[in-house]
């Protein structure tokens, strides 16, 4: 009788041994599928991420490029432009009609070169950079202005035996002169100049980053 127990008992626990090895395997085997599965998922996620990377910098790096090429055209022409209002300060002193047109028509075509030159950049340049701009070329277009309505006013007097005599309308006149005193009040030379040199500090700053 006791002979038959052990037999039942050695046959149970042999099966289930058999039973619990299985199990274990399986485990096994489930586990390093899931291990596998996993690895390949995240080597597709890295992969993706490395490729969204390098698009990233390359956008980056022409981005950048594109800000160099913009600041360095952009730099000369400001240089230019400090220069030739520097001159126009000084001109701007002495008398309508003893000053030097060819000073004037020079800063004029730097205005233009320059405001031309900063509109067609204007979606690239830096935000710092930009601000700084902005208020530079309000400063010039004030100045522009400025020279426009000397030159408006002038033309209302002809020169006659030496003397100068209006004939232009006077509504028109009054209303130039205080634009001019405006202009005159708000010292726009000396702000352009300011304009200019904080600008030129700005990108000579992003240079020095880069390098």
């Amino acid at each position: 009788m006791n002979e038959l127990i052990e037999q039942a008992l050695d046959k149970y626990f042999s099966d289930f041994k058999e039973y619990h090895l299985i199990i274990l395997i399986l485990f096994t085997v489930i586990i390093a599928l899931m291990q596998i599965i996993q690895s390949i998922l995240v080597s597709r996620k890295i992969e993706r991420f490395k490729n969204e990377l390098k698009k990233s910098e390359i956008r980056f790096s022409r981005h950048n490029q594109l800000q160099v090429e913009a600041l360095s055209n952009i730099y000369p022409i400001l240089v230019e432009t400090h220069l030739h209002t520097l001159v126009l300060q000084t001109e701007i002193q002495k008398d309508v009609n003893e000053r030097d047109s060819l000073i004037i028509k020079n800063w004029q075509d730097s205005f233009n070169e320059i405001f031309n030159e900063y509109t067609k950049n204007a979606y690239i340049i830096p935000n710092e950079i930009k601000n700084e701009f902005s208020k530079f070329i309000q400063s010039l277009i004030k100045v522009n202005s400025y020279l426009k309505i000397e030159k408006e006013l002038k033309e209302m007097y002809v020169e006659i035996q030496g003397n100068d005599h209006f004939f232009g309308e006077e509504e028109k006149r009054i209303e130039l002169t205080k634009d001019l005193d405006d202009l005159k009040e708000e010292k726009t030379l000396d702000r352009v100049i300011d304009n200019v040199t904080n600008l030129k500090t700005e990108i000579e700053e992003y240079f020095l980053k880069i390098d």
